[in-house]
């Protein structure tokens, strides 16, 4: 496709989406269980049909001989090589992962929309990972199981291809439609938490107040421009570029957010919590040394333009929070400097009205 008519399309899509999002929760929250529901119909039918026909010794097939970095269209840079372990690129199947399982912490964001925190927002996680893992693993474990399938042939799109040779064209077509709505309510979702997010830094001073606004539906106004606008931008890079740029930065946030828990969880014992980790601070140290491993393996083997653009972007960050800092004191000042001068008004109209009283 040409790229002024990719960027074209992309561009409008999202404005149209960001409006959307714009109209208020309710609205994402009902599309996006309706959506909920079509995307994930086509493959509760391909597994119930398939599953008679897998062969669970295609399972333990071991991948080909010779998966390079060529085939997989991943430049092979970095401070770690593109590792070729038991026949599997573990650089690209870990950014894949990474992007296909994580922000489920993003759903904090809603915690202050919630009924009752304490009790729903738990049970609402719970029942989300569940609900996301199993929906990953049982399609893609069916779909090996029930064709005669290569490593090479799964690319883009090959799961509809799956899903053809297990019901039918009919089947196939129903996926790709899923596949492609599925991904307006991950959009939805995205918007909604990002904006949240920088509306709840903006109302604690760490933004300009101006993303602190609230449209006539609640929603943060500047926070779905905002991410419009980057949405836009960056629509004309490469989706693998995107995806590994995109965790590289999401890894860098979710260390800071496991060393903000235990941080807390040290210096802030008493503070109340409407849900707390039933784990004391040992055991919830214990809980996050893997998955900081794993995430920091993932950033040492992201190619040398990965880290350019993450250099950039916390100099650019510095540099705009080091403006607003300033500029927030000095309007400080000047509101400070305006009550002070409005209380010396005061006080001298005070004195010239008690003069004039004691001449008379």
């Amino acid at each position: 496709m040409n790229r002024l008519v990719r960027f074209f399309i992309l561009s409008s899509t999202a404005v149209i989406l960001a409006y959307l999002n714009y109209l208020g929760l309710e609205i994402v929250g009902k599309m996006s269980i309706v959506i909920c529901i079509i995307s994930m119909s086509p493959f509760i039918i391909m597994v119930l049909i398939g599953i008679p026909k897998v062969d669970p010794s295609r399972w333990f097939e071991l991948p080909e001989e010779g998966a390079s970095s060529e085939k997989a269209g991943w430049e092979d840079s970095g401070w770690l090589p593109l590792a070729n372990v038991w026949g599997v690129l573990w650089r690209p199947l870990l950014n894949n992962l990474f992007w296909n399982l994580n922000s489920f912490d993003s759903g904090a964001n809603f915690s202050g929309d919630t009924r009752d925190p304490g009790k729903n927002f738990p049970r609402g996680m719970f029942y989300g990972v569940i609900l996301v893992g199993m929906s990953y693993f049982i399609p893609l474990v069916i779909a090996i199981g029930a064709t005669d399938s290569l490593q090479s042939d799964w690319v883009d799109g090959y799961l509809a291809v799956a899903a053809t040779q297990i019901g039918g064209r009919w089947l196939g077509a129903w996926t790709v439609f899923a596949s492609g709505i599925s991904n307006l309510a991950l959009f939805q979702a995205e918007m909604t938490t990002d904006a949240l997010e920088i509306l709840g830094m903006a109302e604690r001073g760490m933004l300009p107040k101006i993303f602190a606004t609230r449209s006539p539906h609640g929603t943060a106004t500047y926070g779905i421009l905002l991410g419009t606008l980057v949405i836009v931008g960056m629509s004309v890079a490469d989706f693998r570029d995107i995806v590994e740029m995109l965790n590289f930065t999401y890894a860098i946030s979710l260390l800071m957010e496991y060393a903000a828990f235990i941080k807390l969880r040290i210096a802030k014992k008493e503070v109340y919590r409407p849900y707390r980790v039933p784990l004391n601070t040992a055991g919830c140290i214990a809980m996050i040394i893997p998955p900081c491993m794993l995430t920091i393996l993932l950033m040492l083997m992201a190619r040398a333009m990965t880290y350019v653009y993450f250099a950039a972007s916390v100099v650019l960050g510095i540099i705009l929070r080091y403006a607003h800092v300033n500029r927030s004191k000095s309007l400080s000042n000047q509101e400070l400097q305006s009550v002070v001068d409005s209380q010396n008004v005061e006080d001298t109209s005070s004195v010239g009205e008690q003069e004039t009283f004691i001449i008379s």
